[in-house]
């Protein structure tokens, strides 16, 4: 490996770990090194690339410029070590040690450190750490508080006044966004039907209850995101994880079972059925989620179901993951209700 000509290096015996550090063997849940204990492991006369490299594997593979300074690592030392590769810059003031491919969670990480200290991942990149949306394709968005910063490339700055600790989590050691608010601040930028799955999507993972999330918007009721939540959750049937898709994928289950083609969407009674064939009176729905994780979206089911075999129509119920891992099975279901109510 070349040499770095700018580092100064301490005439003391190398010891590969800092003294008096009783955790340096075990295994860390990644967070971020003050800059007080960069000093004492300066102080203990540990060689600045000892501390660089014990930095990084605490901070996802990451170290800042502030940490390097302090090091001992200078301006013109960190230059040579980006034309060397023993550096990569992730954002400006932010780079990977030794290597420039990014493990899982490094990027978003990173942005935290490049932001600073009280930031945290939310709106689009805290929904995909969540598994609630993909991932943003250039920029990672963070949330500082009651703090004057701009955004730059590849980092969505967003600022607020305050932010209740009970909207403040942490994952895998980034700090992030609480589900609740998470969903909420992705709702501010997302499409009613991106929206509407990252909360069913939320439910199904038992991330987030309902009274959770509405206990999020009474925090901050005029926080842009609200209105859309609100209307999600207030809607019959409550939020579906896969409208769209679900549809999709039961038309296309319906084609290649040779069965009769349903109405979508349909109208009976007042109330909306997803899947209605209105010669035979028979209406199919699918549930996104494990609606009974989520009373107030049960109940309106429970009352959308009533209304419907009153009004003389048979009511089949499929989850989303009966639709997908056994559609053989749904597909004779739906077959044989239908023969029976065309016989009768």
């Amino acid at each position: 490996m070349a040499s770095d000509p700018h580092v100064q290096r301490p005439k003391v015996p190398r010891r590969s770990v800092p003294p008096g550090h009783k955790r340096l063997q075990n295994a860390y849940i990644p967070e971020a090194v003050g800059l007080g204990v960069i000093s004492g492991l300066v102080h203990s006369g540990l060689a600045c690339d000892l501390i660089t490299a014990w930095v990084a594997e605490r901070q996802w593979g990451l170290i800042t410029a502030a940490q390097l300074h302090r090091a001992g690592v200078g301006r013109g030392s960190i230059e040579w070590r980006l034309a060397h590769g023993l550096l990569h810059r992730v954002f400006r003031g932010v780079y990977l040690v030794g290597h420039r491919v990014p493990v899982a969670g490094a990027v978003e990480f990173a942005a935290v450190l490049a932001v600073g200290d009280g930031s945290l991942v939310s709106h689009r990149s805290a929904a995909a750490i969540l598994g609630l949306a993909g991932r943003p394709a250039v920029e990672v968005e963070v949330t500082v508080i009651q703090r004057d910063c701009r955004s730059r490339d590849g980092l969505r700055v967003h600022q607020v006044q305050q932010l209740s600790a009970a909207d403040r989590a942490d994952k895998a050691g980034i700090p992030i966004t609480t589900p609740a608010r998470t969903v909420i601040d992705f709702a501010s930028t997302a499409v009613a039907a991106e929206a509407e799955r990252a909360i069913a999507e939320a439910f199904a993972l038992k991330l987030v209850t309902e009274m959770e999330i509405r206990a999020a918007a009474e925090r901050d009721p005029r926080r842009a995101g609200v209105a859309q939540v609100r209307a999600i959750l207030g809607q019959a049937g409550g939020p579906k994880r896969t409208r769209s898709g679900g549809e999709r994928a039961m038309l296309r289950l319906v084609r290649a079972a040779r069965l009769p083609m349903p109405r979508t969407n349909y109208t009976v009674a007042g109330f909306s059925a997803d899947f209605c064939w209105p010669e035979q009176r028979l209406i199919v729905e699918v549930d996104g989620y494990d609606f009974h994780s989520n009373r107030t979206a049960f109940e309106r089911d429970h009352r959308r179901d009533i209304v419907h075999k009153s009004a003389g129509y048979e009511v089949l119920r499929f989850t989303a993951r009966q639709l997908a891992e056994e559609p053989l099975y749904v597909a004779a279901v739906i077959a044989s209700a239908l023969d029976r109510r065309s016989r009768g």
